[in-house]
């Protein structure tokens, strides 16, 4: 398994920067990816949100969120959901890194999964690195 931040799956909807590595990476992992289910609000939140700042991307949000749905249904991606336990885990590890908790979230879940946490943020890869060596940033692949 590997853990997928929303910073990185953004970029599978977005046209941005690193999108086409984006895309790439996960043609190489679907199947084998899991995310805690903040991930779910995260990433359907940010495409909501672009549309309501630009009606005219209503059309294409909602292809986006039919195609974000269909990686749950084809099982490409498995959310998993995070007991009191881990989220207080969580909370120990936004802590001791001074970091956001949502994003802890992710690195709780890669660290009791045992494997390896992708993302974009360059930021948390850095911080995260001191609790969790297995921390792919899609920018240095």
């Amino acid at each position: 398994m590997i853990v997928v931040d929303a910073s990185l799956a953004l970029k599978w909807f977005l046209d941005e920067a690193l999108s086409d590595e984006a895309e790439a990476w996960f043609v190489a992992h679907g199947g084998t990816i899991a995310v805690p289910h903040v991930f779910l609000t995260e990433v359907t939140g940010v495409l909501v949100r672009r549309a309501n700042i630009d009606k005219a991307l209503r059309r294409e949000t909602e292809d986006s969120l039919a195609r974000f749905a269909a990686l749950f249904d084809e099982q490409l991606i498995v959310a998993k959901s995070m007991d009191q336990h881990q989220m207080v885990q969580a909370a120990r590890l936004a802590l001791d890194l001074g970091h956001p908790l949502k994003d802890c979230i992710y690195l709780a879940l890669a660290m009791e999964l045992g494997c390896e946490l992708a993302t974009c943020d360059a930021r948390f890869a850095e911080k995260a690195r001191a609790s969790h060596p297995e921390i792919t940033l899609l920018g240095e692949l």
